[in-house]
């Protein structure tokens, strides 16, 4: 219990920064959760917390390198697979050579083997952190993608190296030959297991969706456990589990990219599920680095005061060592990222070189080393993890710092008028393929209305004119039910049943929670309040009709609730017309966004009410086919380089948003 307490405080945590980072980003946010490590690690019960190393690879990483997978651009990455390879596994092998030959001569109580160990641990980049120190700087497209490609691999390349180190470390005893051939089994196998897997399980994930049994209770936790699976059939044959997950994530997300607008909705879910997931998960790690720090210190003081000045001076120098092997590596094209000129080379070589930032890997490998070597306490463990977490914050520190000074501020690649613009002409497009096909029937034009929807009004509504807009037409409605009473046209009881839906709708719109109350209190205790004798003594008839109706059966509820809502519809026929001439008399330039927001929420309340099954079923058939077109008109544009591919993806998301909105607003019906 005290372990799912702690992990929950972590958590905790995690949020905490991440919260603090939308009000305050000028600090990377992995920072913000270091520093809320730090602030944990002064809490008594982590004073002796442990985490076992073996759930930072299966509960962790492996989680993190599936999303990366899946994540990937297919098509990039094998255009760039010779550049990938080159980075992940030659320059990160000679990487953990070369850093591991320097550690073992300017420390030689490291062993050889412990020293590659280091090496292998400091190796691998993580292009998640990487992108969290280059949120407000253009990076090079090419060499973006060429870091997130590599992050994939070299991952991969680390933890099998680390795995030999440590096997050598434990036995020592190590061939080349041997070496090389274990290398070759675990990477090549992890790839082939997971490609294998990953087809298997793709395969079940269509065969769900054939059955109709693909809600997102069922294929997002399906997909949450694959990693999981595919992570303990690798390793339990001794190839790579890591490597094996990012196999099963690149196939995964070429199945995403096939059901894009078919299952709109499983996969705004997916999405959504993944990115907090990812986002906690990586969170995680860097409030561990700050929990752990202050007692790694004080262990690494209490044997030898020296030690910490060594290990960092230790850390910076290695640090130097990689960031100058990957200029070198991109500058002498034995990794080629596209440039036209000298500059741009450069360049480029200058933001992969400071672009190697160390992350989530790096600090869950160092985790992962042994408590105990040779029935002992593992006496440099504490040596490892120090000099991992000082390579992780300068690797964090020094981009941050320099990386503005060389690139340009970031700007939205896709303009809010060119957005505009281009969802006028898609929804443009698809009203003329309704009216052609189906603009005969009231189900047509249905539809035309609610994808006029989609269309962008320019501007932030006012929230005070909105409320106030809201407010008025609420009025409107009440005073012409209150006429409806009078004049007869509608008995006490409904009136009273429609002002309580009325009143449900208010609430409904009404933005912030002291609003929410007080429209409450007006309506409870004000209402009451203000009631004739008359219609209190009718309130009391109503409750005890009420009473009454919980000793029906089954089959008499229905049939009342049936006639109930039959007849709100009847009435609502009135008010929804009055508000709707109220709304289009109100209408200015100044007000003409609060009045589309006020106007849309009275069509859909409307459309739920007035619309019968079979009528909304033929709306959804038009729907689908107009989502449909949508999607290709923007897949033609893009194809014809009248788009961008940044501009075709946000109509993308749009279509998929309104797909999965207009469906469930119909569901709810």
């Amino acid at each position: 219990m005290e372990t799912i307490f702690l992990v929950l405080l972590i958590v905790v945590a995690v949020v905490a920064a991440n919260a603090i980072y939308t009000r305050f980003d000028l600090v990377p946010v992995a920072f913000l959760q270091i520093a809320a490590g730090l602030v944990l690690s002064f809490v008594p019960l982590y004073k002796h917390f442990e985490l076992e190393p073996e759930l930072f690879l299966f509960g962790i990483i492996a989680v993190l390198m599936f999303n990366d997978g899946q994540n990937t651009n297919i098509r990039k990455l094998m255009h760039q697979m010779g550049t990938t390879l080159s980075l992940s596994v030659v320059l990160a092998i000679i990487t953990i050579l070369i850093v591991g030959t320097v550690t073992h001569i300017l420390i030689p109580q490291f062993s050889l083997a412990l020293a590659l160990a280091l090496g292998a641990i400091i190796t691998p980049t993580d292009a998640v952190a990487v992108s969290s120190i280059t949120s407000k700087v253009m990076v090079p497209k090419e060499a973006m993608n060429t870091l997130e490609n590599e992050s994939l691999f070299n991952d991969a390349s680390g933890i099998v190296a680390f795995n030999l180190a440590i096997a050598t470390l434990v036995t020592g005893k190590f061939s080349i030959a041997s070496g090389i051939e274990s290398f070759l089994y675990v990477f090549v196998g992890g790839i082939i297991v997971g490609l294998i897997m990953g087809y298997c399980i793709v395969a079940v994930r269509i065969m769900l969706i054939n059955m109709r049994v693909d809600t997102p209770s069922v294929i997002v936790p399906y997909t949450l456990l694959t990693p999981f699976a595919v992570y303990f059939v690798a390793e339990s044959i001794g190839v790579s589990g890591i490597l094996a997950v990012v196999a099963t994530g690149l196939i995964h997300g070429l199945q995403q990219n096939r059901l894009r607008l078919t299952t709109s909705r499983l996969q705004i879910v997916m999405s959504t599920t993944w990115s907090i997931v990812a986002s906690v998960l990586n969170g995680t790690v860097f409030v561990l680095l700050g929990l752990s720090l202050p007692s790694v210190i004080k262990n690494l003081h209490n044997r030898d005061t020296g030690s910490v000045a060594t290990l960092v001076g230790l850390a910076v120098l290695l640090y130097l060592v990689m960031t100058l092997l990957r200029f070198l590596w991109t500058q002498f094209d034995f990794a080629e990222i596209r440039a036209w000129t000298m500059h741009d080379k450069i360049m480029n070589s200058l933001v992969m070189a400071l672009s190697g930032v160390h992350g989530t890997i790096t600090l869950a490998m160092s985790f992962s080393l042994p408590l105990t070597l040779g029935g002992h306490a593992f006496t440099y463990r504490n040596d490892i993890i120090f000099v991992a977490a000082m390579v992780i914050l300068i690797s964090l520190i020094v981009p941050t710092i320099v990386l503005p000074f060389m690139l340009p501020k970031k700007v939205s690649a896709v303009g809010e008028d060119e957005l505009t613009e281009a969802k006028s002409d898609m929804v443009r497009n698809a009203v003329k393929m309704v009216q052609a096909d189906f603009g005969d029937s009231p189900e047509g034009g249905e539809v035309i209305r609610i994808i006029e929807g989609q269309r962008v009004i320019e501007g932030r509504p006012d929230k005070a004119a909105l409320a106030r807009l809201l407010d008025k037409t609420f009025e409107i409605e009440r005073l012409v039910v209150e006429k409806m009473l009078q004049n007869g046209e509608i008995t006490n009881s409904e009136y009273e049943l429609y002002s309580k839906f009325m009143r449900q709708t208010v609430l409904q719109n009404s933005n912030g929670f002291t609003k929410q109350i007080l429209l409450i209190f007006k309506f409870r205790v004000m209402t009451r309040l203000s009631m004739s004798s008359k219609a209190r003594a009718h309130r009391k008839a109503i409750k005890r009709s009420i009473v009454q109706n919980r000793n029906k059966t089954r089959d008499e509820l229905v049939e009342t609730n049936r006639k109930m809502w039959g007849r709100i519809r009847e009435i609502e026929a009135t008010p929804y017309k009055a508000a709707t001439k109220f709304l289009a008399e109100q209408m200015t330039d100044k007000n003409e966004v609060e009045t589309g927001i006020v106007r849309r929420v009275f069509d859909q309340r409307h459309r739920r009410l007035s619309g019968s099954r079979s009528s909304q079923d033929a709306q959804n058939e038009i729907l689908v086919q107009v989502f449909q077109h949508e999607h290709n008109f923007v897949q033609s544009q893009v194809t014809n380089n009248k788009y961008s591919r940044e501009l075709g993806n946000e109509l993308y998301q749009q279509i998929s948003t309104d797909q999965l909105v207009s469906f469930q607003t119909f569901d709810d019906e």
